[in-house]
């Protein structure tokens, strides 16, 4: 079967639907679902214009749609691991500060999500789209069909970019809270010093309160970190994009 324009369509939409459609920043917005199918589609028949003729045998055509679903999950999970770091060091940051027992309801998964972390993905997301990721991303997709074709299996032959996008997403995204986590271990140090010396005093809730303002305290200090740690995982997430068409 002729590797006409809709054939091609259809296969760039498994490629970049899932990324767009479930992964974030873009599942952060709120925007209905047929308005981001929509976008999905255009996208896929602006790429699928791109696609050189060709022939695509048609027993092969299942296997070739197989093919860029899996690719399409992977992209969506680079964004979601970066993310999912952020989140990750929020909650740390919560259930070290007391903030964990006052769970948010996170506006793109409405389900509970901890405090800390949901702000953190959420200026993550604005950063994306200010620094013109989306833009970036879209480019990088477009590089990325000429260097692995539609209907082509994957060349990665190891866990190894996976494995190294976990470790860096997640080290990365501790940075955002380290200073935070330092200054509360370090009340946590001086409390239980000083409940040796009063053992009368009640130093779960006076370790509780100091925490908590503490914590606004140094994260309003150290306000500027989390821009540069929100950029850099973005970059991470925009840099496994090309490992994908190593060979």
């Amino acid at each position: 079967m002729e590797a006409f324009w809709p054939v091609a369509t259809l296969l760039q939409s498994l490629r970049i639907g899932p990324l767009f459609l479930i992964a974030p920043p873009f599942s952060q917005l709120r925007v209905p679902m047929r308005v981001r199918v929509c976008l999905v589609l255009a996208l896929a028949a602006s790429f699928g214009a791109l696609v050189p003729s060709g022939d695509i045998p048609t027993h092969e055509l299942i296997p070739a749609a197989g093919y860029e679903l899996m690719l399409g999950m992977l992209l969506a999970f680079a964004f979601q691991a970066t993310f999912a770091a952020l989140s990750f060091a929020g909650r740390v940051l919560d259930v070290q500060a007391g903030y964990g027992l006052a769970m948010v309801i996170d506006p793109a998964t409405s389900a509970q999500a901890p405090l800390f972390g949901t702000i953190l993905s959420l200026v993550a997301g604005l950063l994306f789209f200010a620094s013109n990721g989306h833009l970036e991303l879209i480019r990088l997709l477009a590089a990325l069909q000429r260097v692995l074709p539609l209907g082509q299996p994957l060349p990665l032959s190891s866990p190894m970019p996976v494995i190294a996008l976990l470790g860096a997403s997640m080290a990365v995204a501790l940075g955002a809270v380290a200073t935070s986590m330092v200054a509360l271990f370090l009340i946590d140090l001086a409390v239980a010093y000083l409940s040796r010396a009063l053992p009368q005093m009640n130093a779960l809730m006076l370790g509780l309160q100091v925490k908590t303002i503490a914590t606004l305290f140094v994260l309003a200090l150290t306000c500027g970190i989390v821009g540069p740690v929100a950029l850099r995982l973005i970059r991470l997430a925009l840099d496994f994009v090309p490992t994908l068409g190593a060979r």
